[in-house]
C-alpha cells in the first residue's frame, strides 16, 4: 500500500503531524523552524507535514487536535454541558505574552464558524459581539456566500477612538458573507439609568435590539477585569467602571453583563447600565464564545458556570490553566 494511501494510526505520530501542520501552516514557520520547535530531524519534520496533507488535515484551515487538547475538550463538555469545545495547539513559544493564542484561537474558530455558517437555514439572523479574539476568527474566515443572512451587533459599539471601532466586527463578516450587517447606534455602557432609558427608548436602537434579540445563534468573546482589560484601554469601560466591578467581585464581562467567579452577575449598579440585549435574551439558543489572550482563565470558568455559553473556542495554555482553577474551587 502506497503511503499516500496510508492512514496514520499511531496517535503520537499524528498528535506530531497535527501539530507540524498547525506551526507550518498557522504559526508561519519555515520547516527547520517547525523541527527545531518538535525536536526532529528537518527531514521528519518535512515528512511530519507531507502526513498531515494526506490524512485531510490540512485544508483552507488546520482541521485536527492533539490528543491532550481532544482529552481536555471531552473533561469542558462533560462538565459544563457544552455541545461543543475546540482547543487549539499554541505555536508562539512565549505563552505569557498578552497577545498569545489570538493566531491560532482566531484560526480555529474561522474553521468551526464557517462550518456554522454552511449550516444555518434561509434568513437566520446570527447575533454578534466584539473584541480581539471575534476579530481575529472574522480576518480568517473563508468568503461564504450568504446573502440571506443577518448579521446584528449585541452590544453597544461606540468609543471615545474612532478607529477602536474595528471591535464591531459586523462590517468585516458582511465583506466575507455578503449578508445583511446592523450596528447598535450607541455606547457599550450608559453612565447611569437615565441615560440608559433615553438611549434604548430611541427607534433606531429599539429596532437593532430586535434583530439581536431574533438571533438563533451569538458569538461572542469574553472579556476579564484584568488592569489591562481591552474595552477599557479603548474608551467602552471606563476606569471608575471597573474599579467599582472589582469590588462587586466581577472577574467576567460578557456582552456588557458581569460575573462573579461563581458565574453569578454581581450586585452592582452597572451591571443595570449595559446598552445591547441582556443575556437572558441568549438563553436556551445557541452561544459560541471565541476566547484568546492572556490571564482569561477565571473570566472563561464564570462565564460556563453561567450556563449561557453552548460552544467554546480557546487555546490550550488558557483551557489547562481553566481546568486546574475549576478543580482548586
Amino acid at each position: 500500500m502506497s503511503e499516500k494511501n496510508t492512514k496514520i494510526t499511531d496517535t503520537e505520530q499524528l498528535d506530531l503531524a497535527t501539530r507540524a501542520a498547525w506551526l507550518s501552516y498557522i504559526g508561519g514557520y519555515t520547516q527547520s523552524e517547525v523541527a527545531k520547535r518538535l525536536q526532529v530531524s528537518p527531514v521528519k519534520a518535512h515528512r511530519l507535514i507531507q502526513q498531515a496533507q494526506q490524512q485531510g488535515i490540512v485544508k483552507i484551515y488546520i482541521e485536527g487536535a492533539v490528543a491532550s487538547c481532544a482529552s481536555m475538550e471531552e473533561k469542558l463538555i462533560e462538565r459544563f454541558d457544552l455541545q461543543s469545545c475546540l482547543i487549539v495547539p499554541l505555536t508562539d513559544d512565549d505563552t505569557n505574552h498578552e497577545l498569545r493564542g489570538f493566531n491560532e484561537v482566531g484560526a480555529g474558530a474561522a474553521s468551526f464558524f464557517h462550518k456554522l455558517l454552511e449550516q444555518l437555514p434561509a434568513s437566520s439572523h446570527v447575533g454578534i459581539g466584539k473584541g480581539r479574539s471575534l476579530t481575529a476568527m472574522t480576518e480568517r474566515l473563508p468568503k461564504i456566500q450568504r446573502p440571506d443572512l443577518v448579521f446584528a451587533s449585541v452590544s453597544g459599539s461606540f468609543t471615545r477612538k474612532f478607529s477602536t471601532n474595528r471591535l464591531d466586527v459586523v462590517h468585516a463578516l458582511v465583506e466575507r458573507t455578503g449578508a445583511e450587517g446592523y450596528f447598535m447606534p450607541m455606547p457599550y455602557l450608559a453612565k447611569d439609568d437615565n441615560e440608559r432609558r433615553m438611549l434604548m427608548s430611541q427607534m433606531s436602537v429599539q429596532d437593532s435590539l430586535q434583530l439581536a434579540r431574533d438571533a438563533d445563534l451569538y458569538v461572542v468573546g469574553i472579556g476579564a477585569l484584568k488592569n489591562n482589560h481591552y474595552l477599557n484601554s479603548v474608551g467602552l469601560v471606563t476606569d471608575e467602571d471597573l474599579s467599582e466591578l472589582r469590588r462587586a467581585g466581577a472577574v467576567c464581562d460578557l456582552i456588557g453583563s458581569f460575573y462573579d467567579a461563581q458565574g453569578k452577575p454581581v450586585d452592582s449598579p452597572i451591571n443595570h447600565h449595559a446598552l445591547g440585549i441582556d443575556a437572558e435574551d441568549m438563553a436556551g439558543k445557541r452561544v459560541m464564545a471565541v476566547v484568546a489572550g492572556l490571564g482569561k482563565e477565571a473570566a472563561v470558568l464564570a462565564a460556563l458556570r453561567s450556563q449561557l455559553l453552548t460552544d467554546l473556542v480557546i487555546d490550550e495554555a488558557t483551557a489547562k490553566a481553566l481546568l486546574d482553577l475549576e478543580e482548586k474551587r
